[in-house]
């Protein structure tokens, strides 16, 4: 506020020669071409461009008045060319703090604009094209332990390559982020549809055995006891078959015990 006050000084008549007032007019002439290129954003801004134009436009009109009656008042210039020449450097000076205000916030808005695009990617991450870029995207987030975002991933993977060979291993990978989760309903969900929807696939042995472990954990010990018995039987060369027979001793101790088996 005290700088916009010495604002006044420009009212105070004078005389300048014509060569000092025609620099000054160029360097005015520069300050508004200076602040027309100024794209002003901010109120706080806007409202300082309106006082320095305030200034301009006095330091013009004395100018003006200089001109009329040049060499009246000789013994009067070198006090008018020193406050003049004040209010140019001023005029300068502020045209810069709002160059380096208005980048500033220029940058501010740049850097919203990049953590809304990290939310935005957050909520609803764009998928990938090709399939290699969709699956190598999906162990990332998975490696990263984004298990929700790897899910969407995988999903999206076993739906738009269905034929490919991993899109059983992508289906096994889901229940199994549920399994980490301690989600055993939506895991043995994952597992049951992998054995329904790639009933020929190598990971049936391996959705077999988590699917059982779920009814387990979920009470279910005769649709456990079952499951068991069809991996050991089905599949009696994988490394699952031994564990599947441990098991499901283990499971018929258990049997009877009401707090530990509903079914």
């Amino acid at each position: 506020m005290r700088l916009w006050a010495a604002c006044g000084f420009v009212l105070l008549a004078g005389c300048v020669t014509t060569g000092e007032g025609d620099k000054m007019r160029a360097d005015i002439n520069r300050l508004r071409e200076r602040l027309d290129a100024l794209d002003v954003r901010d109120k706080d801004l806007t409202d300082k461009v309106v006082q320095l134009r305030k200034v301009l436009d006095e330091a013009t009109a004395l100018l003006g008045r200089n001109s009329a009656d040049l060499g009246a008042r000789v013994a009067k210039n070198e006090a008018d060319i020193a406050a003049m020449t004040g209010k140019v450097e001023e005029a300068k000076y502020l045209v810069g703090e709002l160059q380096k205000q208005v980048s500033s916030t220029t940058s501010k808005v740049a850097t919203v604009e990049q953590t809304q695009q990290r939310i935005v990617d957050r909520v609803a991450p764009t998928m990938p094209e090709d399939k290699e870029s969709l699956w190598k995207e999906a162990q990332r987030r998975l490696a990263e332990g984004q298990r929700e975002d790897g899910r969407r991933f995988l999903r999206s993977f076993v739906q738009r390559f269905p034929d490919d060979a991993r899109a059983p291993q992508a289906q096994l990978q889901v229940g199994l982020t549920f399994v980490q989760e301690l989600k055993h309903s939506n895991a043995a969900a994952e597992f049951s549809n992998l054995i329904q929807r790639f009933p020929r696939s190598p990971e049936v042995p391996e959705a077999m055995w988590q699917l059982a472990e779920a009814f387990v954990v979920l009470k279910f010990c005769s649709d456990a006891k079952a499951m068991f018995q069809d991996l050991a039987k089905r599949y009696p060369k994988s490394p699952r078959a031994a564990q599947a027979k441990t098991r499901l001793r283990d499971v018929q101790k258990i049997a009877r015990d009401k707090k530990l088996c509903t079914s």
